[in-house]
């Protein structure tokens, strides 16, 4: 009976055992290896109570779910949409606008505030041309230019396309210069002021004054157009251009950015734009009548090239010489706020939008500080119509501040007789009212 009760006991303590054992090496499980506990109901024998104390192991088990936290590693799936946010930057504009200090001879006038820019990538095309030189009649060199002709590429006329910061297309720049949106609107400028810009190998950066709109898009407001940041365009050496090529054509890519500009209408326009305050010569001062407006001219003048025959009898008679003379101006007038408010034309006549008109009689001219500019000038009023408007009781108009619009130095010969040819320029006209003060008798 004893041996079978031992045998009995080794059995059982054996199954306690194995069952410890079994509790031990589960690891998820070992969360309820912790009932190994369960051992403790062996507490009588010291036995049991060491696989009591695997049970602790089994606590270690628990540790294992831990581990199972570590799929926390879901939190390295949030870090791939991460990534997808990365990508998204890939949708930042490929053509950005380099920002760029404008030089201070084509800043645009105060109260005018970029609206938008243009990325423009196409040509300036250039066609070589021939003038043959007039004789001046011998007062510089005694004639010996006459009938010498020399050859130059004429100015750049652009091609391009317009795109915005992520290259999508959104007009087209051509000649006028005009640049016209695909929604249908544009506008045309004209020359004011250059600067080199830093390449010697581009052209030029430019202020352009707009002197035209038309359609109610993007461009119906704007009032000025700056070009910068230009790269190539510039005309070829002036070997290509010779007898054998006259009237070729070349074109040379070109990029550039266009800034184009609104009227904030925010009250930022100075009250003496665009004019300066200037000493009026005295030849050309009025003594009496009163200023009564101030007009800003943005257009051309115009000239024909016209042949005039020496007569008599001496060896010059019979002689054609050939010459730019005026023909007439043709400009838009502007007041000190931007507003077009008169035309201005042959005559030469002023029409103001209201419909009164005045036509002058030049009587007196002066050069101008600027040698490249036509003369200043005082006109009295000859003629007005319309009996009521800003025009109708102007009696003498000042021309002031003019730049450039001088007639071409050469081009007029025989084969260009009557052919009219347009100068830019600029000028105040100022308007006055009132009758001249005699203050020397009389005679002025």
């Amino acid at each position: 009976m004893r041996s079978r009760s031992l045998n009995l006991i080794i059995a059982v303590s054996s199954t306690a055992m194995m069952f410890a054992a079994a509790c031990d090496s589960g690891s998820s499980p070992g969360g309820t290896g912790g009932k190994g506990g369960g051992g403790s109901t062996g507490a009588a024998g010291a036995t049991a109570g060491t696989t009591g104390t695997a049970g602790t192991t089994g606590v270690a088990g628990t540790t294992g779910t831990a581990g199972t936290t570590a799929t926390a590693g879901a939190t390295g799936a949030a870090g791939a949409a991460a990534g997808a946010d990365g990508g998204a930057g890939t949708t930042a504009p490929p053509n950005p606008f380099v920002p760029v200090a404008i030089p201070p001879a084509i800043a645009v006038p105060a109260g005018n505030t970029r609206k938008f820019s243009a990325h423009a990538v196409g040509v300036q095309t250039y066609t070589c041309t021939a003038t043959t030189a007039v004789s001046d009649g011998g007062v510089a060199d005694g004639g010996a230019d006459a009938g010498v002709t020399t050859y130059a590429w004429s100015a750049g006329v652009p091609t391009a396309d317009l795109s915005n910061e992520y290259d999508v297309k959104i007009g087209m720049h051509y000649a006028g210069p005009t640049w016209m949106s695909t929604d249908g609107s544009d506008v045309v400028g004209m020359k004011l002021a250059a600067d080199p810009g830093p390449l010697t190998t581009a052209v030029s950066w430019l202020l352009l004054k707009v002197t035209s709109h038309m359609g109610e898009g993007v461009f119906a407001d704007v009032t000025y157009v700056q070009r910068v940041n230009t790269k190539g365009g510039v005309a070829p050496a002036a070997t290509g251009c010779d007898a054998a090529h006259v009237d070729m054509k070349t074109s040379v890519d070109y990029t550039a950015d266009y800034w184009f500009y609104s009227n904030s209408g925010d009250g930022g326009v100075t009250a003496d734009w665009p004019f300066p305050t200037v000493m009026i010569p005295s030849g050309l001062a009025l003594n009496g009548p009163a200023l009564k407006l101030k007009l800003h001219a943005l257009g051309a003048q115009i000239y024909t090239c016209t042949g005039t025959t020496t007569a008599g009898t001496d060896a010059g008679a019979g002689t054609t010489t050939y010459a730019w003379g005026l023909k007439q101006p043709d400009a838009k007038l502007y007041d000190d706020t931007n507003t077009l408010k008169a035309t201005h034309g042959a005559g030469p006549n002023w029409t103001s939008k209201d419909g009164s008109v005045i036509t002058g009689t030049k009587l007196l001219g002066v050069d101008s500080p600027l040698t490249d500019a036509v003369q200043w000038l005082k006109l009295q009023v000859a003629t007005h119509s319309g009996a009521t408007g800003v025009f109708s009781d102007v009696t003498y108009v000042l021309r002031l501040n003019t730049s450039k619009g001088k007639a071409p130095a050469t081009g007029c010969d025989a084969a260009h007789a009557a052919m009219d040819t347009s100068s830019a320029y600029t000028a105040d006209y100022y308007f006055y009212t009132g009758a001249v003060v005699a203050t020397d008798g009389g005679t002025d």
